[in-house]
């Protein structure tokens, strides 16, 4: 029986209300373990000069003396014949470039959301991204110099399946300063999961409790998905040493920002970076015969299509190996570690979100 009589309140006569928790604010995914593998060290030439006047830098240089001259007898019969040292210039470029992102007050307030202080907590990933991405854009541009693929590249164009014997064949491109340079291979994760697979890779435990760290032949291998993997396996490796790409970057003057404007759409804010920077494998300079307007540079680097780096002198002093070849398409994951396919045009998406202005 009842414990009372009557009526109570129903929700189906009602409504239930929509019940909204705090923000939660997304960062990238991206890892940019690949700038952050120990290839980058500070440009000594170009790095102190960024915001110098400019949009590139010429270097003179003496060439190395010439290794190939037979040396001279040494006597009262024969005359000592002076041999000259030669010199020659390379160009350093520089690429400004910026970037703003902002919100308005209105938005802001009727949302909650704290736009501003996510724009300034993630501009540093912001920037970590287009340096990760530009780093493989040069390295695709100086591959594209037909010297250096001849002398630092293996099966670029024409992969093959993975083979241990082809990566010892790469390797060769280093000369004799292998044993002693290189220490990593850079690969897209999608490439590290098939050399599992394949039990290529051996783990080091440095210390007890310690993450173990992967190993193939003797080489720490870093995973970045940011490295190119087609949808049929075609992948390539960089062998590299310490320090084999040049970086550095400068804020220009009044570079980092805020603007306000009080009219517009009822009061906006924008927070603005501007930077000076330059990346270039060392060993190799700007090829201003491909290209001689610097101002075009950023746009030809992510285009792809310019061979925009020559070696400086010898080849021997570039210190990254490009290995081309495919694995099994199993191990490729649209969205993953590879670039997501289309949407369609009846798609839509589960969830949705509030754009600042």
């Amino acid at each position: 029986m009842a414990a009372f009589s009557g009526n109570v309140t129903d929700l189906s006569a009602n409504f239930i209300p929509e019940v909204w928790l705090q923000w939660v604010y997304d960062k990238t995914t991206e890892t940019n373990n690949f700038f952050k593998s120990g290839i980058i060290a500070q440009d000594p030439v170009l790095g102190s000069s960024l915001l110098g006047q400019g949009l590139y830098v010429t270097i003179p240089h003496t060439r190395a003396i010439d290794s190939s001259i037979a040396s001279q007898p040494w006597d009262n019969k024969h005359d000592i014949t002076t041999n000259s040292l030669t010199s020659g210039i390379d160009n350093d470029v520089k690429i400004y470039e910026s970037q703003s992102f902002g919100n308005s007050d209105w938005d802001d307030m009727v949302t909650g959301a704290r736009t501003l202080d996510q724009i300034t907590a993630q501009f540093v990933d912001y920037w970590g991204s287009v340096d990760t991405q530009r780093l493989i854009q040069v390295l695709n541009a100086t591959f594209l110099n037909a010297d250096i693929a001849t002398a630092k590249s293996f099966h670029v164009g024409a992969e093959k399946d993975f083979a241990a014997t082809d990566f010892v064949k790469a390797m060769a491109r280093m000369g004799d300063v292998a044993n002693n340079q290189v220490s990593k291979i850079a690969v897209n994760s999608g490439v590290y999961n098939f050399m599992v697979n394949q039990n290529l890779i051996d783990f080091v435990q440095p210390s007890e409790g310690a993450t173990p760290i992967a190993n193939y032949n003797g080489m720490a291998i870093v995973q970045d998905d940011k490295l190119p993997l087609a949808t049929d396996g075609t992948a390539a490796a960089y062998i590299f040493a310490p320090g084999a790409v040049d970086y550095s970057t400068a804020v220009g003057p009044n570079g980092i920002s805020v603007t306000r404007d009080e009219m517009a759409q009822g009061g906006i804010s924008a927070i603005t970076h501007k930077r000076v920077v330059t990346t270039h494998i060392a060993g190799t300079g700007a090829d201003m015969a491909v290209e001689a307007n610097p101002l075009n540079w950023k746009a030809d680097l992510e285009a792809g299509g310019k061979a925009l780096y020559k070696p400086i002198n010898d080849v021997r002093d570039i210190q990254v190996i490009k290995y081309g070849f495919k694995i099994d398409p199993d191990f490729v994951v649209p969205g993953v570690n590879s670039p997501a396919p289309a949407k369609t045009s009846g798609s839509t998406s589960s969830s949705s979100s509030t754009s600042s202005k």
